[in-house]
């Protein structure tokens, strides 16, 4: 075969020795497997030495497995960095489709920032253990999850094309478990009809080599009465001994290696819909407790209608009986179908539960407003390892018919150290507007380079605070970012927002100047899904100049938080502004260059929702353009923190002090701490090296 070569000269083509990602996820199984090894073999001649009890005869005591999670964890961590760092990894790099102007990236195209984080996580793991829960650790395994695999028009049950494929790519992680989250099929008024589109669905899935484990969705119960027993009848394998009255086989609960998955259904075939059942309300908080009863590590929800799209369902939103039912139980997850699109997030309302609408199964993704990085079809890959569940999605960016392309990676629950999360917070987006961009270069691994579109005339260009900055007129220009992972962006408890301004002018008007805004406006305006997270800007009328801190919680209800006294901006003239949210104080504060802005500002609810929101710099959401919410002037240094800064940091960055500089509290330091166990710590280490050293060999063995 004759090709180019990387030097650009015609010759003979060099086959790709790169490994491929299901190459990686073998070795990297394959490193956690024998990191267990080696690590139960040394304890174990440790024990005999010792005459400890603290490994059993089997290797398989709480502390052993616990300290094992961590290794292989570190082991996993410390193998896909580097192979991704130095390309030894196939990835595909998408550029900016040139129709739209928009980034396409696919998540496998992970930056050098990302890597270097995820080597440091590594690190981290290396030198300290996770903690001594009473309860058993989960065991290592996997399971999918995805919804809406109703035909998108095309046919009239399933999307035959997108279904078998999307099994197929399934089962090359082989998942002990698959959850289908409803809208199986397109469905029918007649129940003998949706029956026989069921038959295709169990056909278009019966090579799925796990556990199969659907609900219905309001697609699947347009029989009516009698809808519920042919589907337990149907996918006879579902438990039917533990259920709410009259759901039985619909709604379940299965536990499998320390995780609970309950699916409960939020489809009636008779009286109101779109709601969990009274009855099911009730089950569902007697599993819950029953699972911590018998310290079940994670807890999985999966059902048809979101929460947070909560003007489309009578689940009531983050307020109402299921969602505080879930958050009240530090349920770890909750997945969702219904709309046709990939949208994560941290809903908020008393707790860190995940929502993840995944309606990615086949289902129609016409509906407007098109937003291509969440409408595409594909799955989700659950990671179950001990204390950590990790999630990442999968689908076809390249365009050649397989859900083999990753898009995104979250990590739902964290490992602990003694009782705290080992969940990094600091820096999440800056935008830093270097080299004619509005670029986010904030670090990895909390950083996901967010990049915003400079959009209606605006411009990136010199006259910055430092370097270039962006520069916008006051009509209708702003900048925007939005990606397939902004939802990490939805922020709902603690914050700090830091930036700089130059006004050429002042709007009058208490929504004038705007700075900064999270959110969205594009379908259902007081939806909890399009929730603000957080709005900045400069109050402005004959009162004086404020500023103002606004987000919004449940179905759009307003919460503004206004400087105790006015501010003296001065127009031509580069200002510092630093807003805090505190979510424990429950109270705001402002700065304006380096100086506190009179008293802490008291609030009484954090905001809810927000995960379909979107980023703005200088403008509210594009659906207020024209209104006069815009600034005229400049932004430079854009940084956001998902913790408070204080006075020290808000003095600092004032004094133009890195943003990289302030933040970062990973909740344990990575500096390791002398134990009554030092030995154990070493041994750990030189099992990590030897893991290394193997994984080394098979790498050269395999180029």
């Amino acid at each position: 075969m004759i090709g180019t070569t990387a030097q650009g000269k015609v010759g003979r083509a060099q086959p790709d020795r790169r490994l491929s990602k299901r190459d990686l996820v073998s070795m990297t199984a394959l490193g956690s497997g024998f990191t267990r090894a080696i690590v139960e073999a040394v304890l174990n001649r440790q024990a005999e030495a010792t005459g400890s009890d603290d490994v059993c005869a089997g290797g398989m005591c709480s502390g052993f497995d616990a300290s094992v999670q961590m290794a292989s964890f570190s082991v996993q961590l410390g193998i896909m960095a580097p192979l991704l760092a130095s390309g030894a990894v196939a990835s595909r790099k998408t550029p900016r489709d040139p129709a739209s102007g928009r980034w396409s990236r696919p998540r496998g195209a992970w930056g050098p920032r990302f890597i270097r984080g995820v080597a440091s996580l590594a690190a981290l793991g290396a030198v300290v253990g996770p903690s001594h829960a009473d309860a058993d650790v989960s065991e290592s395994f996997r399971f999918v999850v995805v919804g809406d695999t109703q035909t998108d028009g095309g046919e009239s049950s399933v999307n035959w094309d997108v279904l078998t494929q999307l099994v197929q790519d399934m089962n090359s992680h082989e998942p002990d478990i698959g959850l289908f989250v409803g809208d199986l099929v397109g469905g029918s008024s007649s129940l003998a009809t949706t029956q026989s589109q069921w038959a295709d669905f169990l056909t278009a899935t019966d090579a799925f080599t796990g556990t199969r484990l659907p609900i219905p969705g309001n697609h699947d119960v347009y029989g009516g009465v009698g809808t519920f027993a042919a589907f337990a009848a149907t996918f006879d394998w579902l438990p039917t001994d533990d259920s709410p009255p009259g759901e039985e086989g619909v709604s379940y609960y299965v536990d499998h290696e320390g995780v609970r998955f309950i699916g409960i259904t939020s489809d009636q075939e008779s009286g109101t819909s779109s709601k969990v059942s009274n009855e099911g309300l009730d089950w569902l908080a007697t599993k819950l407790v029953e699972a911590e009863a018998l310290g079940i590590q994670h807890t999985v929800v999966f059902t048809h209608h979101p929460v947070s799209f909560s003007s489309d369902n009578y689940h009531g939103g983050t307020a109402g009986d299921f969602w505080q039912t879930l958050v009240g139980h530090d349920v770890t997850a909750l997945f969702t179908g219904h709309w046709h699109r990939y949208q994560p997030s941290r809903l908020g309302a008393g707790g860190d539960s995940w929502e993840t609408i995944i309606g990615t199964g086949g289902g129609w993704t016409g509906f407007e407003p098109i937003r291509s990085y969440q409408q595409m079809w594909g799955f989700g890959v659950g990671e179950v390892d001990g204390e950590s569940l990790i999630m990442s999605f999968y689908a076809d960016s390249d365009g050649d018919g397989a859900y083999d392309d990753l898009m995104d990676t979250y990590t739902v629950a964290w490992p602990t150290l003694g009782g705290e999360s080992l969940e990094p917070h600091g820096l999440i987006a800056r935008y830093s507007f270097e080299g004619g961009a509005a670029e986010d270069d904030a670090p990895g691994p909390l950083g996901r380079g967010i990049h915003a579109d400079v959009l209606g005339g605006g411009s990136v260009g010199a006259g910055g605070i430092q370097g270039d900055a962006l520069w916008l007129s006051g009509s209708q220009d702003y900048a925007e970012a939005g990606a397939i992972d902004d939802y990490v962006l939805s922020l709902n408890g603690d914050l700090t927002l830091s930036l700089w301004t130059k006004l050429d002018s002042l709007g009058a008007g208490s929504w004038a100047n705007t700075l900064i805004a999270y959110g969205t406006n594009d379908y259902y305006t007081e939806d909890e899904e399009t929730n603000y997270s957080y709005w900045l800007n400069l109050s402005n009328d004959s009162g004086g100049t404020y500023l103002r801190f606004y987000w919004e919680y449940s179905g759009g209800y307003n919460v503004s938080s206004y400087s105790s006294v006015p501010l003296d901006i001065e127009f031509d003239t580069w200002h510092h502004i630093v807003a805090t949210r505190d979510a424990d104080a429950m109270e705001v504060r402002f700065y304006l260059d380096g100086n506190l802005v009179g008293d802490p500002v008291p609030f009484d609810r954090l905001p809810t929702g927000g995960g379909r929101g979107m980023l703005y710099l200088g403008s509210d959401t594009v659906d207020y353009l024209g209104y006069g919410y815009e600034i005229y002037g400049g932004l430079d240094e854009v940084c956001i923190y998902d913790e408070v800064l204080d006075a020290d940091a808000a003095a600092g960055l004032f004094g133009l002090d890195d943003c990289e500089d302030y933040g970062g509290s990973p909740g344990v330091s990575p500096v390791p701490t002398a134990t009554s166990e030092p030995s154990r710590s070493w041994l750990l280490v030189i099992a990590m090296g030897g893991v290394a050293l193997y994984m080394l060999r098979e790498l050269r063995a395999r180029t």
